[in-house]
């Protein structure tokens, strides 16, 4: 883990990527993923709405991130011109990579051991990654296949002598040219373990925010009118709106969204290290100790959300007298501090442009055939287990 200094540096070239005006330009290049998402519903079908979400925003991060059309969202007639037959294959790896590190008995033996005896996880995955089949093996093959071809990406963009400003890896390449002090920092294993960081987490969460918004939403018929009178007032249905626009006329859209991520949080914990010797609730941390903070036990907690088994967007009104007086930690969905994750704006951005897109076409139902209560799965992010199955109603004009 890199500290101090040195973090600082990487921290600020980092945020660098995120800042207002290039999240304000990928819109033009985002938006045709959405439309092309949105063609994939057929009107009066049962989908699992979570396996095309996940599709989108796989194709969202391959666009934004790193210039790259993975082809997940076309038909399969396009998608085979453009990376043949890499689609299945790739979405097959990467659901797979953000999946398997399951904070349960289904996870590795190395992970559950570690959980409890930390000192151990190392030398035990070491010895499990000599076990044909295990889930040590498995994981560790499936990521080095999909590091491999993100590897590839890096190195073919690296060597690009004009690379352009479009994508995040463009803009980081082009900011570690500028010194020998930027290029000692950013080693290419380094740039490597971002690009697969910004798949794995960025397009796992935003696939389970948005399945997760859908599901709630589908099942509280007032939050829907109210969601679709605000979107449906914006304008025509062939209108994008610009990052402005998002940031400014979707007010309840924003207070869904929020809801949703403090209903179903899209990361299960988020992980500090104590600097100091501290006492916390009457419990002493020696400096160096770990804290895993549960985000799901602070989204429910009554003093801070009164009703929290309700979904109620209102709740995040800030005018509300609840929102007024909750405690700012207490809804933590993107991490908390200097560490929290940079990216929230830019997942914000691109969840709200798809729901509007797919609201103004459609709205969704509950499958039969879904389980209630949905179960979830606990990795590097959460996933709905056995998806979120839905009907798609086309929209009246």
């Amino acid at each position: 883990m890199c500290r101090g200094s040195t973090w600082q540096a990487m921290r600020n070239v980092i945020i660098s990527i995120y800042q207002p005006s290039h999240l304000a330009s990928l819109i033009p290049a985002i938006q045709p993923y959405i439309e092309q998402a949105g063609n994939l519903f057929c009107p009066g079908e049962e989908i699992t709405f979570s396996d095309i979400s996940i599709r989108l925003f796989t194709d969202v991060i391959g666009q934004a991130a790193f210039g790259v059309d993975f082809g997940l969202t076309k038909d399969t007639d396009d998608a085979e011109k453009i990376i043949h037959d890499a689609p299945r294959d790739f979405i097959q790896k990467h659901l797979y990579a953000t999946t398997s590190l399951k904070m349960d008995l289904s996870g590795s033996l190395s992970m559950l051991v570690g959980t409890f005896l930390p000192a151990l996880q190392k030398p035990l995955r070491q010895l499990m990654l000599r076990v044909p089949g295990s889930m040590d093996r498995r994981m560790d093959e499936t990521n080095a296949a999909l590091s491999g071809e993100l590897d590839a990406i890096v190195a073919e963009r690296t060597a690009q002598a004009d690379r352009g400003q479009k994508n995040f890896l463009s803009v980081l390449l082009n900011g570690i040219d500028t010194s020998d002090a930027m290029r000692k920092l950013f080693t290419p294993d380094y740039v490597s373990a971002l690009t697969y960081e910004h798949l794995l987490a960025g397009s796992g969460t935003m696939s389970f925010t948005l399945s997760s918004l859908v599901y709630l939403v589908s099942a509280h018929p007032e939050v829907e009118e109210k969601l679709l009178q605000e979107i449906d007032a914006f304008g025509p249905k062939d209108v994008v709106p610009d990052a402005d626009d998002l940031r400014t006329k979707f007010p309840y859209l924003e207070q869904v969204l929020k809801e949703t991520m403090r209903y179903f949080p899209g990361s299960p914990v988020v992980s500090r290290e104590a600097t100091a010797d501290v006492e916390i609730g009457g419990y002493f941390l020696p400096k160096g100790t770990w804290v895993w903070l549960a985000t799901a036990v602070l989204g429910r907690d009554p003093e801070q959300f009164p009703e929290p088994e309700a979904f109620r967007p209102e709740r995040f009104d800030p005018e509300s007298e609840e929102c007024k007086r909750r405690h700012p930690y207490a809804y933590i969905p993107f991490g908390i501090g200097p560490r929290a994750c940079p990216g929230q704006k830019f997942a914000f951005q691109q969840l709200k442009l798809t729901v509007i897109h797919l609201y103004r076409r459609y709205v969704f139902r509950h499958s039969a055939r879904m389980e209630s209560p949905l179960q979830l799965q606990f990795s590097i992010v959460t996933n709905f287990k056995n998806g979120v199955k839905l009907q798609v109603v086309q929209r009246k004009n």
